[in-house]
């Protein structure tokens, strides 16, 4: 028929029938049962006469049937899924992953019907398999506006978003007519705590053939579960259209999409798929195996069947002997390998660090920190920069490109019963994705009577906002100018402890694995320190024969010279112990707890420290020991904790305490006051101010330089100007 613009008559009705029969049909009836089906006509046709302009006029109409259609209980709805790693099927690795979807569409039963079309569909990855972080790398999101959804406007997502490819099989048209690509849609929310809710992560599928007018976009919601970081994709609104296979591939190398699960499998995705027919879901399973460990070798068949091996370093810049250098400390593991769940490691002797004038970071700040979003605490830290001692850098991720974050390191008071600890503060941002901020405390264990600093730290997490994070590599560097000082020991020693790996269960410490960790270190040129420390010692209170005096003794260092290792004092025949007068004592459970009797008290001690705010002072206690007689322990409380054991002994008369080992720590002052009278554990065996009282004197540093003094002149009050006798 012609047009009218060919001269023709006009077109003034058409009709189309389409023929049929039960199972072979030209169309298929739709799959939902739900009211009306409505058929829609657009026309676009040239008016008559025409215009000089050429101009169209578009005219559209709706018409629906009377009823919807019917028997949907019967429609029959087999789904099928397959999910599989592409690549060379190792563990723990950003492999390609492929995900089909199949409906079969021969002739169903009963009368030859055929499967109902898929509604929604909610696939629920393998427990393992999880977000890799280093796909953030470079990634950019494609926004709503840009995807244009429900639209023939042409999709302008950018390149960076994209992440896969799309491809449909349908009995409606020849093979490979309908293809198309899968991006990162833009998160509608970010921060803690909602990975779970579908509007964090998204992808959005557009399928098309533009041959045949074929135009699918569809949004699919990602949940991550918080403990197990299973993803479980969510889409929606599926057209009413038959398929046969309906396949996302989703990208692996270096940037890859997903990270395989850590173990041989067999791993299962879980499904749950609705059908427009309003019938019950259909929840069919797929399986997949995986053969090979990163880089080579048989993969493990269990968690607990991993490697861990990690690798370990620890140092400081400059090993020169009493000064200040950064300590930097890195832990990295290998591909398939166990995670990094936790590190407890102790220093060498002498290496500490200066805590006078820096200020923790509050308590409360510390708990904003760990509610934080990401970039809220990037935009503004919740601890002040005043308490920072330190930065740590994080890679994590599978590939060869993990992602690269990093964090700050500060001071902060006592923790599990250590008088301090270390907080690393994360903003855990990756690319267009804000997972919050993820807080490690690090207990800072101080030993009384070495002072050596013991690192514990609480389980490092392996999962953070439903994220696998396969941590590849933890560096903190405690760089704080003038922070970290370095022995003034010579003495060959190790930063050393261990490091635990997740084991067969990475949730529950019990089940974690342990390597021992070990870097030696040994500071230098100790010989160039000097030693030169003055002790003064006075004696006050009664002079007379068999009476209790008081003795107290002042030991002042130079600032820079080495430490005091040893010091040992005897004093002269007419000072010598008095039995009778060591009565309680206190017990070494007794002294560990704190729970010494007022009764075990004999003295009093302070100590100066350049390296601490405040003073250390503390009672001086008889403890029960393995000696013959009571150590002598003068328990100094303050910001640590720190106990100086005296070993008493009486020989030939004379009295000699020594202090062995000293804590290798810069004292400014060290102040000993002992007890006079009834509590004196000295007794004058003559007249003190009958003759000049000297004593023999010896102190080593921590480098082997002695001072020692064989006549060493005690100092007695009372006896100036008093006729000697």
């Amino acid at each position: 028929m012609k047009s009218p613009l060919a001269g023709g008559p006009p077109v003034i009705g058409s009709r189309l029938v389409f023929n049929g029969q039960a199972g072979d049909g030209y169309l298929t009836l739709p799959s939902s049962c739900a009211g009306p089906q409505v058929t829609k006509l657009d026309l676009t046709s040239h008016p008559y006469p025409a215009p000089p302009n050429g101009a169209e006029l578009e005219r559209s109409a709706e018409a629906a049937t009377p009823t919807g259609a019917t028997g949907c209980d019967i429609v029959p709805f087999d789904p099928t899924v397959a999910v599989d790693a592409t690549g060379p099927k190792a563990t723990d690795s950003p492999e390609p992953v492929t995900v089909e979807v199949g409906i079969p569409y021969e002739k169903g039963k009963p009368e030859g019907i055929t499967n109902s079309y898929l509604k929604t569909a909610k696939v629920t990855l393998p427990e393992g398999m999880g977000i890799n972080p280093s796909s953030a790398n470079g990634l950019e999101v494609c926004t709503n506006k840009q995807f244009a959804m429900g639209t023939n406007e042409p999709v302008a997502c950018p390149n960076a978003s994209k992440i896969g490819t799309v491809t449909v099989e349908t009995p409606s048209l020849p093979v490979g007519s309908i293809g198309g690509t899968v991006y990162v849609g833009e998160p509608l929310k970010n921060g803690p705590g909602v990975n779970e809710s579908g509007e964090q992560f998204r992808i959005f599928i557009h399928a098309s053939g533009p041959e045949r007018g074929v135009n699918v976009r569809l949004l699919g919601q990602i949940s991550l579960n918080s403990q197990t970081v299973q993803i479980t994709a969510v889409v929606d609104e599926n057209p009413e259209a038959p398929f046969s296979s309906f396949q996302i591939h989703l990208d692996g190398g270096p940037r890859g999409t997903l990270s395989t699960p850590n173990t041989c499998g067999p791993n299962t995705t879980t499904t749950e798929f609705s059908p427009w027919t309003g019938n019950p879901p259909a929840k069919p399973t797929g399986t997949f195996t995986l053969t090979n460990f990163p880089g080579g070798g048989s993969c493990p068949s269990s968690l607990g069947a991993r490697p861990f091996s990690p690798s370990y370093t620890a140092k400081t810049d400059s090993t020169k002997a009493g000064s200040y250098s950064p300590l930097r400390v890195h832990i990295g593991r290998g591909d398939g390998q166990q995670e990094i769940k936790a590190v407890n490691v102790t220093l060498p002797k002498g290496l500490t660090g200066k805590l006078a004038g820096i200020p923790y970071c509050a308590e409360s700040a510390i708990s904003a920190a760990e509610a934080a979003s990401g970039k809220g605490e990037q935009a503004k830290a919740n601890c002040s920069s005043e308490s920072a001692i330190g930065t740590a850098s994080i890679e994590a991720g599978t590939g060869a490109s993990p992602l690269k974050v990093s964090g700050t390191a500060y001071l902060a008071g006592p923790y599990k019963g250590a008088p301090l600890s270390m907080v690393v503060v994360t903003p855990a941002v990756a690319g267009p994705y804000d997972l919050g901020t993820v807080v490690v405390r690090v207990a800072l264990n101080v030993n009384p009577e070495t002072a050596q600093v013991n690192a514990v730290s609480d389980a490092i997490p392996n999962v953070f906002g439903g994220v696998k994070l396969d941590i590849r590599s933890i560096d903190v560097n405690v760089d704080r100018s003038q922070f970290m000082l370095n022995p003034t020991n010579c003495e060959a020693g190790a930063i050393a402890g261990t490091i635990n790996g997740g084991g067969s269960n990475p949730a529950n410490s019990g089940s974690w694995s342990s390597y021992a960790a070990t870097v030696p270190f040994q500071a230098t040129e100790c010989n160039k320190l000097g030693f030169k420390p003055k002790l003064h010692t006075r004696i006050s209170g009664a002079t007379k024969r068999a009476k209790n005096p008081q003795i107290r003794a002042i030991l002042e260092a130079r600032e820079g010279d080495a430490n005091v290792a040893r010091a040992a004092l005897t004093l002269p025949h007419s000072l010598f112990l008095d039995q009778s007068h060591i009565k309680t004592v206190c017990t070494r459970p007794q002294l560990a707890s704190m729970t010494c009797p007022k009764a075990a008290i004999y003295g009093h001690a302070k100590a100066n420290s350049p390296l601490l705010s405040n003073q250390l002072k503390g009672p001086v206690y008889l403890v029960s020991s393995n000696h013959q007689l009571p150590d002598l322990v003068a328990d100094l409380r303050g910001q640590v904790r720190i106990q100086l054991h005296g070993v008493i002994s009486s020989k030939h008369g004379g009295l000699k305490t020594v202090f062995n080992p000293v804590p290798d720590v810069a004292v400014k002052k060290f102040i000993l006051t002992m007890e006079k009278g009834k509590k004196s554990l000295i007794v004058n065996s003559t007249n003190l101010c009958a003759q000049k009282q000297r004593a023999v004197l010896n102190i080593k540093g921590q480098n082997g330089k002695k001072v020692k003094n064989n006549k060493y002149g005690l100092n007695v009050k009372g006896c100036k100007g008093k006729k000697k006798k």
